[in-house]
């Protein structure tokens, strides 16, 4: 799997390459700008789905339950 990287001494963000194992046992990339290992694991937005669909802005999924709400598709 890829994972995606912030360095907090330099701020680049870059990806490392592991394995599942790999991520338990716990990584430590360094960086490849700087060579620190002071970095942090970024992750991504999640979108959240509520009964009027997701939330934070619009868009939505389409209503098509049995009932006429969202997510069941």
């Amino acid at each position: 799997m890829t994972y995606e990287y912030r360095c907090r001494e330099c701020g680049m963000t870059f990806d490392v390459t592991a394995s599942v194992a790999q991520k338990v046992a716990g990584l430590h990339p360094k960086c490849p700008s700087c060579s620190s290992r002071k970095a942090a694991q970024v992750f991504g937005a999640i979108g959240i789905l509520s009964r009027a669909g997701l939330s934070g802005g619009g868009g939505g999924m389409p209503a098509c339950g049995p009932d006429g709400r969202t997510g069941c598709c």
